[in-house]
């Protein structure tokens, strides 16, 4: 009767018909409207519970927030309880003092309309969250929803969850998504038998939609002591770039115990070690929005920590037991001839599940799917920075302050930005005459890849740094505009560590080639159609290995007084960039040895082929080089390493000489002539580079366009006085060549200028849109 009573009151109080139950909750405790006890209303997804296949019981207490559950046939008994803390609904399922402990199997059963599509799993101290299925309708393969698990409904801004206290969770959870119904299921299993047992159904809702799972953790922080103490506060840039004359917002996410407490956010440029700004504030529950105005700071980078009020700072001293977080602030408009491109795409995917190596990316690389942002965030598996941050991986912050140190010295300026800068369009590559890509950019978005494409085929500079250079493609979810998840769509063809064992690597010298042995005869390998624009693949510099000099009458080496075969000291370690056809490089720099290549992991393929790696070389088509080996910030920072510190700064300089080629264009080819393969004048013109359009040949239209070869170009340019005698201007005869493309030449004076080539599906070779641009 007292059931009844509250059922027709709340039936009178909402003006809702009554509903007929849909879930056992609702059978215990009645319908309600969605906002007062979300999971008794419409809006709750499908759930289930039984135990040994069998359905709950229910009787009724005379407290209205306490019902008894039996089972039939099984001499099991529990208590079901309601209660609300911190605007939470809890939903307690316990065994009843008087109920028999004995082992049955319990069954709980999520059915989630497409509308919950977003989940949250606390996993070891990390937060991995995840979509519950992706825009091809598949489920992510590094899920793993389980008990504890968070489910959100950003339409109806409903989270709710089923928790496991006491007992032990099965190890698997059976997970599914329907593209003919637009729905998602998940299964839980565990065993009766524990006098702790507890299982917690809960909803809420959330304050704050972009962090809807802060006050989950806030809560279970008071009483789940696999939540540590220094899991909170939880610091968050609401973008890794930002602009002067911005207003930023930096989130802090306090423990529950703090609020109220006076703290100030600090702004440490972080290349120049001093203090920015100290904003105050005071914590609030469930999160804390810090308004920041972005003054005309300089393009540089920025640490951001959180201090209690008044605490003192020492901008010098960064403790990596704090919390920290990095951003980016970008120019408003181009001031230098250098941009650095931080890899934020490598970013956001190491601080994904948490950097969990043992699964997430490591699953499968197709499909994967991390949450950004996420609590833990490095790789040393501490609980520090909230984006993954330059300084987990070999220092690099060195690589920037060498930068910084090289600008006051030569005057030579840069300007800072993000990748997700370049893809979303905020800052232009042509703007710039170089382009430094940060450390390990192993991940890159449609738009970044064809951005940088693009920009190489226009004839700017490009520098790579470290390994593993845009290997594999991802894609940002819901948009790129809005990057809260990042899928990992799969490795950019060829990636090496995707091929049999039998997929030849290229190869710069024999095996047991001396150090001071001069690469005469490269080997390019299978790799000859990759989509790769650095045209490299990944591989490991081998460790205790040596840097050798590989050529001596390079501009960037020449006049050092080196031989070939003198040491470059330092230490060298890490992943590598291995240059698919060596070919079409100048190798400066070399391991003294070689050793097999391991691919990724040595699972899928093994190829015992001894190869040397590089440490640095300069594509002869491209303005483009790569610095290979990650470690190569630390060798940066040693200020007795003069050779290496000597060679890089000639690099960045050898780089923008050729880019310079480019400054003033005058355009000399006649309009008629520029669909043709063969150029012709009235008189003697001097020429001093060429720039043309190949066909595309990827169809990006097509989703899969990064999985496969796509035909390619090779060809030669020739010029000439007289139409007899022809003298090469380009040869293209190594890389898979498609789209724009510009050659710089030494200035030369042709009447005639012709293309011969072939495409390899076999069409007629053409080109379109040709400029002849003259010399100064």
């Amino acid at each position: 009767m007292v059931y009844m009573a509250l059922l027709l009151g709340l039936v009178l109080a909402t003006g809702l018909p009554a509903q007929s139950p849909r879930n056992f909750l609702q059978r215990a405790f009645g319908t309600s409207s969605p906002g007062e006890q979300p999971l008794l209303s419409p809006l709750a997804p499908g759930f289930s519970l039984t135990i040994a296949s069998r359905e709950f019981d229910v009787e009724r207490t005379a407290q209205p927030n306490l019902v008894r559950v039996t089972v039939a046939g099984i001499p099991l008994r529990f208590e079901l309880l309601y209660e609300r803390q911190a605007g939470i609904d809890l939903y307690r399922l316990r065994p009843a003092p008087d109920s028999e402990l004995r082992g049955e199997q319990v069954r709980f059963d999520w059915r989630f309309p497409a509308a919950y599509n977003e989940s949250m799993t606390f996993d070891t101290g990390a937060l991995q969250g995840q979509p519950l299925y992706l825009p091809n309708g598949k489920v992510p393969d590094n899920q793993f929803t389980n008990w504890g698990s968070l489910f959100y409904n950003r339409e109806a801004n409903l989270a709710v969850g089923a928790e496991l206290d006491g007992a032990e969770p099965s190890r698997h959870a059976r997970r599914g998504h329907s593209r003919f119904t637009n729905s998602s299921t998940l299964q839980l299993m565990t065993t009766t038998g524990h006098p702790k047992m507890e299982i917690t159904l809960f909803a809420y809702r959330p304050q704050d939609q972009r962090f809807w799972w802060a006050e989950w953790y806030q809560l279970r922080s008071r009483s789940d002591p696999d939540i540590p103490a220094n899991f909170f506060p939880i610091l968050a840039p609401r973008d890794l770039s930002w602009q002067p004359g911005e207003q930023q917002v930096v989130t802090v996410i306090p423990g529950p115990a703090d609020r109220g407490r006076k703290m100030e956010l600090v702004l440490i440029d972080d290349l120049r070690p001093k203090i920015l700004a100290r904003l105050p504030f005071v914590y609030d529950l469930p999160v804390t929005n810090v308004p920041v105005q972005v003054g005309e700071w300089r393009s540089s980078l920025y640490r951001l920590i959180v201090v209690p009020a008044g605490e003192k700072v020492d901008p010098a001293v960064n403790d990596l037991n704090r919390k920290l977080a990095n951003v980016i602030v970008r120019p408003r408009r181009a001031r230098a001839p250098v941009l650095f491109v931080a890899p934020t795409d490598a970013w956001w995917a190491y601080s994904t599940n948490g950097s969990h190596d043992y699964h997430g990316w490591r699953t499968g690389y197709d499909g994967s799917v991390g949450y950004a942002p996420t609590v833990m965030s490095s790789r040393q598996r501490r609980l520090n920075n909230f984006f993954y941050s330059l300084y987990e991986r070999y220092n690099d912050i060195h690589h920037l302050r060498y930068l910084d140190e090289l600008s006051a010295q030569e005057g030579l300026e840069v300007d800072f930005a993000t990748q997700h800068d370049i893809a979303r369009g905020r800052v232009r590559l042509a703007d710039y005459k170089l382009v430094l890509i940060g450390n390990h950019c192993e991940f890159t978005t449609e738009e970044s890849y064809r951005r940088f494409s693009e920009y190489l085929g226009n004839g700017g500079g490009v520098l790579i740094h470290g390994g593993d250079s845009f290997a594999v493609r991802v894609e940002y979810l819901p948009s790129l505009e809005e990057p809260r998840y990042l899928w990992q769509t799969g490795h950019i063809w060829a990636h090496w560590s995707d091929q049999p064992s039998d997929f030849r690597g290229p190869q710069l010298l024999p095996p047991d080639a001396p150090p001071d042995a001069p690469i005469l005869h490269p080997t390019p390998g299978d790799a000859i159609d990759y989509l790769n624009p650095f045209h490299t693949s990944v591989g490991y510099w081998i460790p205790g290995s040596k840097a050798v000099i590989a050529n001596t009458v390079h501009p960037i080496l020449r006049g050092l007084n080196l031989k070939l075969g003198d040491e470059v000291p330092g230490p060298w370690g890490g992943e590598v960039d291995f240059d698919y056809e060596p070919q079409a490089w100048d190798i400066l720099i070399r391991s003294d040895r070689a050793a097999p290549e391991g691919r990724e992991f040595g699972i899928d393929a093994d190829d015992p082929t001894p190869l040397h790696r590089i440490g640095l070389a300069v594509h002869k088509n491209e303005c483009l080089a790569m610095l290979c080996g990650e470690n190569f910030p630390n060798i940066l920072q040693g200020h007795q390493n003069t050779l290496f510190r000597e060679v890089y700064r000639r690099t960045l300089h050898y780089l923008l000489d050729s880019a310079k080629a480019l400054d003033s264009e005058t355009e000399l080819a006649a309009p008629r002539q520029r669909d043709a393969t063969v150029l012709a004048w009235d008189r003697p013109v001097r020429i001093g580079a060429l720039r043309y359009e190949l066909p595309e040949f990827i169809d990006f239209k097509n989703p899969e366009w990064h999985r496969k070869p796509a035909p390619y170009a090779h060809y030669v340019i020739e010029g000439s006085a007289d139409g007899e005698r022809w003298i090469p201007l380009a040869d293209r005869r190594h890389g898979p060549w498609r789209g724009v493309k510009t050659d710089v030449f030494s200035p030369v004076e042709v009447r005639y200028v012709r293309f011969a080539g072939t495409f390899s599906n076999h069409e007629p070779f053409r080109v379109r849109n040709v400029q002849a641009i003259g010399a100064k």
